[in-house]
């Protein structure tokens, strides 16, 4: 196959290629706000009375921005070979992006966690570490690629873990902020599951297509069908719902949360229950409708935090 020549333009603007097309900043930067910040306040409030923002909750955020850079970059440099065949149009196989700079790119996001971590965050080194090998390891394919390859439910059960992994570490960054060490418990498994569950719906929803759109590319609608796929990312969906209804009458927010709450869970039934009824190409907006669900039900909770508790910032 030939494959495009390597660009010629300077490197800031080849990363802003690759940042507009494989991470758009201005898309990831409100869902990460969202996600982080509503964590960080709900593990809070569940634990005690007032919330703060410190050092911690800095680190928190950076790291949540930092993982997500890396995890794009580990999933960019693992399917070099095979985008040149199947998606010839992205920015790495047509040339524009070199793999040199997503390395670059890659081994920046490491060294700032590594750093902010390290020098910042001693308190929480280790979840810290747990989920940086655990990602590491992922990016070897658990040095087991061959049989990873072949099997896609495997890949995914064996790399799930990792927003678990990240998602338990941001809420011991929140467990430690304030200059106290709480415990975590049932209520903070429930609202972990809530922030976890969207990742896997998201996943299994972006590689969801309709029959009529199926190439060679191994997607989980070959596998379960465009019903059965969309299904499983309907039922983690409407878990994460409930598990944030749950969580919000714990931490005693208002009815006009769980009113939003509701209207919510309803989009994603209307549009996972659309294609599941009507598997068509024009039905299938299941990884947008995936974000936009989860977006706007962590900015409802993080909202109606902001409204009954007050925040205090200690830097």
């Amino acid at each position: 196959m030939n494959v495009p020549a390597t660009s010629t333009r300077p490197f800031f603007p080849r990363v802003w290629i690759y940042f507009r097309e494989m991470f758009p900043i201005l898309v990831y930067l409100p869902y990460v706000v969202a996600l982080y910040l509503c964590l960080n306040f709900a593990s809070q409030a569940i634990a005690k009375s007032n919330i703060v923002i410190d050092t911690y909750g800095i680190i928190g955020m950076v790291s949540a921005l930092a993982m997500m850079l890396l995890m794009r970059t580990f999933d960019d440099l693992k399917d070099v070979e095979i985008d040149k065949g199947l998606f010839p149009d992205r920015a790495i196989p047509r040339g524009d992006v070199r793999v040199s700079d997503v390395v670059a790119l890659s081994i920046t996001s490491f060294i700032v966690l590594l750093a902010a971590n390290l020098f910042f965050a001693h308190k929480t080194l280790v979840p810290f570490t747990i989920m940086i090998v655990y990602a590491l390891l992922t990016y070897k394919w658990f040095f087991a690629e061959a049989i990873h390859r072949k099997n896609l439910f495997l890949t995914m059960v064996t790399h799930q873990p990792v927003p678990l992994f990240i998602n338990y570490y941001l809420i011991q960054t929140a467990l430690n902020s304030g200059g106290m060490e709480s415990t975590f418990t049932f209520r903070h498994l429930i609202l972990l599951l809530m922030f976890t569950l969207p990742v896997t719906a998201w996943e299994t929803g972006r590689k969801t297509r309709s029959p009529d759109t199926e190439t060679d590319y191994v997607t989980f609608s070959r596998i379960f069908g465009p019903r059965g796929s969309s299904s499983i990312s309907l039922v983690c969906l409407l878990l994460s719902g409930a598990f944030c209804i749950y969580t919000g009458a714990g931490i005693g927010l208002p009815l006009s949360f769980f009113i939003i709450s509701i209207l919510l869970i309803a989009f994603a039934l209307f549009f996972f229950g659309r294609f599941i009824l009507y598997p068509t190409a024009k039905n299938n907006v299941l990884k947008n409708a995936t974000l936009a669900y989860t977006t706007f039900l962590f900015f409802n909770m993080l909202v109606h935090i902001l409204m009954k508790y007050s925040i205090a910032i200690h830097l």
